[in-house]
């Protein structure tokens, strides 16, 4: 998820509760995928649209101060133990049949590197509501996850979120996919992970890293050849995994998410996909790649998100009219699903979202303006995060499900989104 490089955001949201329900659904799609044209395809050939939702905590949810297992050094006070969040009070076929009811076909799994290594066991408290994951290793919970969602149906994308165990995305040591760790080893996990779930034709993509951007020092770049340059190590990463561990798997390659100060006078910029213009990626295996991009309200094309502290005089996303905004979003995005060109790929909005209390009549235009364009331009889309905690009426009011300490389960049905959410789901 984009948060301020200098600050949080926090967001509560009040949800009608709704009793978990079962839900079956035909499968109707044959895995693996590929793309034509702007579109990806199943083995069929027939188009299979992305209308999926992050399903996090596998990367971590630590905000990186402060005693580890304190909830409050956690982002909303939920602390994931490095597992997909909910675990602890929701059976994973509730959660699953939850992402079903909410109409989605696709669920983006993030990890860290961290998670692939880490030996230690899972707190019994981490998965309280499945007991038969007791035991198990950070990776072993991720197995599990992934092998109930797909043997729903769904479609699962797997996310390297983070180098390191704890919540994204500012000066954090998770910048660039070598930040903590050297290219070598980055790559190297991807070969594991994408060999890993070789055998599973429901586990669809590779999104080889999250948002993807300054630190403290340094800029990311795209095609000059040197540690930094995003583009290149895309492209050798993409190529490694389809040639040396999974054939099938979708290669998704997000643009750069921020470069410069957030200083007003000095240079600064969301470059997002604008350099895949000038500069597209060729895989070895065709018809596999896939680009994507992450919008947010209350960031902006040339503003870091942040209030106060690194906040310029550029306007946010939300700040733009209608008009304004689809301009801005082809500009830096939609522009890769122009048929006939040589970037042509189909694009992923592998991030959006927003808070369901939320009252600003700006944020609440931006969510529906955004929708509107999704919908338009027929785009796939993933929303963050799929699965909240409420407690006593206050959730996190970023999710579109919650769950409480006993199990109780909230519904986005029960807020201002809904409607637009419905619209989006039923759009296709």
């Amino acid at each position: 998820m984009i948060v301020n490089v200098f600050a949080a955001v926090l967001a509560a949201s009040m949800l009608v509760p709704v009793q978990p329900l079962a839900v079956e659904r035909e499968v109707s799609w044959s895995g693996p995928l590929h793309t034509e044209g702007r579109h990806i395809v199943d083995a069929d050939g027939n188009r299979f649209k992305l209308e999926a939702g992050n399903w996090h905590g596998a990367s971590g949810t630590w905000n990186g101060s402060g005693d580890v297992n304190d909830p409050a050094n956690h982002h909303d006070g939920e602390n994931s133990n490095g597992v997909p969040l909910g675990l602890d009070r929701a059976s994973m076929s509730d959660i699953i049949g939850s992402f079903q009811e909410l109409g989605l076909n696709s669920v983006r799994l993030p990890f860290s590197n961290d998670m692939i290594d880490d030996q230690a066991v899972v707190p019994d408290a981490a998965v309280a509501a499945n007991p038969e994951l007791s035991g198990k290793t950070r990776l072993e919970v991720y197995d599990a996850a992934v092998q109930a969602l797909t043997d729903s149906g769904l479609a699962v994308i797997l996310n390297n979120h983070t180098n390191t165990t704890r919540w994204c995305c500012g000066v954090d040591g998770n910048e660039r996919w070598n930040s903590s760790q050297s290219d070598k080893e980055w790559e190297e996990d991807w070969l594991f992970m994408a060999g890993r779930y070789k055998d599973n034709a429901r586990v669809v993509g590779a999104d080889l890293y999250n948002e993807v951007r300054r630190d403290v020092l340094d800029d990311p770049n795209w095609g000059l050849g040197d540690e930094h340059d995003w583009f290149a190590a895309s492209q050798r990463a993409g190529d490694r995994i389809l040639n040396e561990a999974n054939p099938n798997l979708l290669i998704i390659i997000e643009g750069i998410n921020w470069v410069g100060l957030p200083v007003d006078g000095f240079p600064h910029s969301r470059p997002t996909l604008e350099p895949v213009r000038t500069l597209s990626h060729q895989l070895a295996e065709p018809g596999k790649l896939v680009y994507s991009a992450h919008f947010y309200g209350y960031t902006g094309p040339n503003h870091s998100g942040a209030t106060g502290t690194g906040e310029t005089h550029d306007p946010r996303y939300q700040d733009l009219t209608r008009e304004e905004l689809h301009d801005v979003l082809r500009r830096q995005a939609f522009f890769v699903t122009e048929e006939g060109e040589p970037y042509t790929a189909p694009l992923w909005i592998s991030e959006f979202g927003v808070a369901g209390d939320e009252q600003d009549p700006k944020a609440r235009a931006w969510f529906d303006n955004f929708v509107d364009f999704l919908i338009d331009n027929d785009t796939d889309f993933a929303y963050w995060p799929l699965v909240g905690w409420h407690e006593d009426g206050e959730p996190d009011g970023w999710g579109l499900v919650h769950w409480d300490g006993e199990g109780n389960r909230t519904s986005v049905d029960g807020d201002w989104r809904a409607d637009a959410w419905h619209r989006l789901t039923g759009a296709w």
